[in-house]
C-alpha cells in the first residue's frame, strides 16, 4: 500500500517539470559531448604523434631486455662455470694435500730404510746431512722446505748409489775379531765392503752388527793377499777384489764352525761328565774286544784229537794238546782231563766251574758300557734343563729383544742333549756287540765240554786199569815176598 502512495507521488513531480529545462539539460548534454569529442579527437591525435616514438623506444627497450637477458644467460654460465671449477680446484686442492701427506709418509719411510741400509762405515760419512735431513722433517718447517729436504734425500740417495755401482773408497775404523778398533780403508762395492789396515797386516769382508763400528771377518790366503794388492794398486791400474757371492754368510759359516773342545765347552758343566763316560766306555769296549778277538775257538780237528787220546787212554797226551789252546778252553779241558781219574761226574763239575770262573771274566768292565749307554740321554736331559734355567734368566733379566743374548742358554741346551745321545748310541751298540761275542765264547765252552763229556764214559774203565797198573809197578819186590814163620 505504502509502494502505491509512493509511485503516484512521484509521477506527479516528473510531470509538473518545464519542457524549457528538459532543452537546457539536452543543450547543456550536446555541449558536453561536444568538448568531449573534440578532446578525445585531440588526444587521438596527441597519442598518434607519440605512438612511433613510443614505439621506437619500446624496441629499444625490448632489444635492451633481450641483451640484458643474454648478458644474465651468459653471467649465470659463468658463475655456474665458476662454482663448478672452484669444486673442482678444491678437489685437486685435496688431491694434492693427500699426494703431500703420502709422500711425507713415503719419504719418512725412505729415510728410514736408507739409514738401515746404510753400512756402519757409512753412518759416520752422511751422518751430518742426514741429521740435517731429519731436522728439517720433524721441524715446524712449511711444505716446500720439508719437500726441498726429501729431495735431498733423494739425490743423496741417488749418489750414494752411483758410489756402489762404480765402488768407493774412504777411511775409517773397525772392530778385529778380538773387538779392538784398527785404523784402516773401506772399499764399498755393492753389497760388498772390504777393510784393509792402514800397516797392511790385517785385511777382510766388514759385516754391519750390534756395536758401533763394523767387525772384520779376516780372509786367508790367497784371498787376502788379492785384498791387499787391490788396496795397494794405484788409482789408474787394474786390480781385483775378490768377490764373495754368498754377501759374507760363507765366511760368517766358517767362523761360526767350533772345534771340539769349544764344542764341549759351549755344552756347560754337564757336558764335562758325559764326554768322560764316553771315553771310559770308549777305551774299556776297546779293551774288551782285543779281549775277546785274542781269544780263537778251537778247531774241531784239536777237539777230536784230544778225544782220541782219551780214548787211548793217553792222558798225558791229551793233557799236551790242551796245554796248546787258547784262553779260557785250555783251563777248561786242562781242569777236565786233570778229573778224568775220578769219574765223569767230577770231570763235569770241574768243567762247570772253570766255565763259570771265565764268565765273570769275560763279562768283566760290561756292565760300565752298559751304565754310560743308560745314563748319559739322561745326563744329556739334566744339561738342557740347566741350560733353558739359564736361558730363562737372562730372559729375566734383560728381555726377548737381543736373540744372541739367549743362544748361550739354548746351545748348553741342545749340545748337553746331543753329545748324552752321541755317547749313549755307540756305547749301546758296543755293548750289544761284546755282549754277543761273549755269549758266543760261553756258549761254544758249554758246547765243547758237552762233547767230551758225550765221549769220556767209553773208556773209564781204561784209565781206571792204567792207574791201577802204575801203582802196581811202583810197589816194591821185598812187598810181595811172604813174611817168615
Amino acid at each position: 500500500m505504502k509502494t502505491f502512495v509512493l509511485t503516484i507521488l512521484s509521477f506527479s513531480i516528473f510531470s509538473s517539470l518545464s519542457a524549457d529545462d528538459y532543452r537546457n539539460a539536452e543543450q547543456e548534454l550536446l555541449n558536453k559531448n561536444t568538448k568531449a569529442v573534440a578532446k578525445l579527437a585531440e588526444v587521438r591525435a596527441k597519442i598518434q604523434n607519440e605512438k612511433i616514438p613510443l614505439a621506437t623506444k619500446l624496441s629499444g627497450l625490448e632489444r635492451s631486455v633481450e641483451e640484458k637477458r643474454r648478458s644474465l644467460d651468459r653471467l649465470q654460465r659463468l658463475r655456474d662455470n665458476k662454482t663448478v671449477s672452484l669444486t673442482a680446484l678444491k678437489r685437486e686442492v685435496e688431491g694434492r694435500k693427500t699426494e703431500a701427506q703420502f709422500l711425507s709418509t713415503l719419504g719418512s719411510d725412505y729415510l728410514a730404510n736408507f739409514e738401515a741400509r746404510l753400512h756402519v762405515a757409512e753412518i759416520e760419512r752422511n751422518q751430518e746431512k742426514l741429521k740435517e735431513i731429519k731436522n728439517i722433517l720433524d721441524g715446524d718447517n712449511t711444505e716446500k722446505d720439508k719437500m726441498i729436504a726429501r729431495m735431498n734425500l733423494l739425490s743423496l740417495s741417488m749418489n750414494r748409489i752411483e758410489e756402489l755401482l762404480g765402488g768407493t773408497q774412504f777411511d775409517g775404523q773397525a772392530l778385529d775379531g778380538n773387538g779392538k778398533v784398527r785404523e784402516g780403508t773401506f772399499v764399498l762395492s755393492g753389497p760388498l765392503a772390504y777393510f784393509n789396515e792402514k800397516s797392511g797386516s790385517l785385511a777382510g769382508l766388514t759385516e754391519s752388527g750390534r756395536d758401533l763400528k763394523p767387525r772384520i771377518f779376516e780372509l786367508q790366503d790367497p784371498q787376502a793377499s788379492t785384498l791387499r794388492s787391490f788396496f795397494n794398486s794405484k788409482g789408474d791400474t787394474a786390480a781385483t777384489l775378490p768377490v764373495d757371492a754368498t754377501l759374507g754368510d760363507a765366511v760368517k759359516v766358517a767362523a761360526a764352525e767350533d772345534t771340539a773342545i769349544e764344542h764341549i765347552q759351549k755344552g756347560g758343566t754337564w757336558a764335562y761328565p758325559i764326554v768322560i763316560a764316553a771315553i771310559i766306555s770308549l777305551l774299556i769296549a776297546l779293551f774288551k774286544y782285543l779281549q775277546l778277538s785274542g781269544i780263537s775257538f778251537p778247531r774241531a780237528k784239536g777237539i777230536t784229537e784230544i778225544i782220541r787220546k782219551m780214548e787211548d787212554g793217553d792222558k798225558d797226551g791229551a793233557m799236551k794238546l790242551a796245554q796248546n789252546l787258547k784262553g779260557p778252553f785250555k783251563d777248561m779241558f786242562s781242569a777236565g782231563i786233570s778229573k778224568c781219574t775220578e769219574g765223569k761226574k767230577m770231570v763235569d763239575e770241574s768243567m762247570y766251574e772253570e766255565l763259570l770262573a771265565t764268565q765273570p771274566k769275560l763279562e768283566s768292565y760290561l756292565p760300565i758300557i752298559q751304565v754310560t749307554a743308560a745314563t748319559a740321554p739322561l745326563m744329556g736331559l739334566l744339561g738342557t734343563v740347566t741350560g733353558m734355567i739359564k736361558t730363562f734368566k737372562q730372559i729375566t733379566l734383560f728381555g726377548t729383544g737381543d736373540a744372541k743374548s739367549l743362544s748361550e742358554g739354548i746351545s748348553e741346551a741342545l749340545i748337553t742333549t746331543e753329545l748324552g745321545l752321541v755317547a749313549a748310541i755307540p756305547s749301546l751298540i758296543l755293548y750289544a756287540v761284546l755282549s754277543r761275542k761273549t755269549k758266543a765264547i760261553l756258549a761254544e765252552m758249554e758246547r765243547l765240554s758237552s762233547l767230551f763229556l758225550n765221549a769220556f764214559p767209553k773208556k773209564k774203565d781204561l784209565f781206571m786199569s792204567v792207574e791201577s797198573q802204575k801203582e802196581k809197578d811202583d810197589e816194591s819186590p821185598l812187598d810181595s815176598v811172604p813174611e817168615p814163620a
